[in-house]
């Protein structure tokens, strides 16, 4: 079946959607940090949000942006 996830901030805003046709992708786990092009997400909550027998399923996935680790170079 196919899977469409929605990934939103705290906020509600949309960061990214990722269509998922041939039921391929892996489910995110609540915690989880993922990492969708240059963005780290830890997912807060997910919600499936089914359609018809014929529509995709839809997970609407809540995460917290995580900042890059700051790499601090030093001069011998």
């Amino acid at each position: 079946m196919p899977r469409v996830f929605r990934f939103v901030d705290i906020l509600g805003c949309e960061l990214h959607t990722i269509n998922d046709p041939e039921d391929l992708l892996p489910i995110p786990e609540i915690r989880q940090v993922i990492t969708i092009g240059l963005s780290r997400m830890r997912v807060q909550s997910m919600v499936l949000k089914r359609t018809d027998s014929s529509g995709p399923s839809v997970y609407n996935v809540r995460v917290r942006l995580v900042p890059a680790a700051t790499v601090h170079l030093f001069k011998d």
